[in-house]
């Protein structure tokens, strides 16, 4: 016998954020919030275009759906990318 459950949520995620793994470690260790900003995850960000910023979606999507997530709050919002489209979050609910 199985039991059906339903899907997890979460509520809080930065889908980019699967780019990190193996990037090389910040040029000095950062010591406060606003260093660990620009040092790390603004380093990313300027680092990455749509079609990248597309496929870190789709493998943070499939991980969470490996582990039983099947809703996801994306946080991305960065000035660089506020006026492009947004068609690379159809489909991501």
């Amino acid at each position: 016998m199985s039991a059906v459950t339903p899907g997890l949520v979460c509520a809080h995620h930065h889908l980019y954020s699967e780019l990190a793994r193996g990037m090389p470690p910040p040029p000095k260790v950062a010591t406060n919030f606003q260093e660990i900003l620009e040092q790390i995850w603004w380093r990313l960000d300027a680092a990455l275009d749509l079609e990248m910023i597309r496929w870190s979606a789709m493998l943070g999507a499939v991980e969470a759906l490996e582990s039983g997530t099947t809703a996801i709050v994306d946080h991305r919002i960065t000035q660089r990318h506020r006026r492009q489209p947004r068609r690379h979050r159809r489909g991501m609910r």
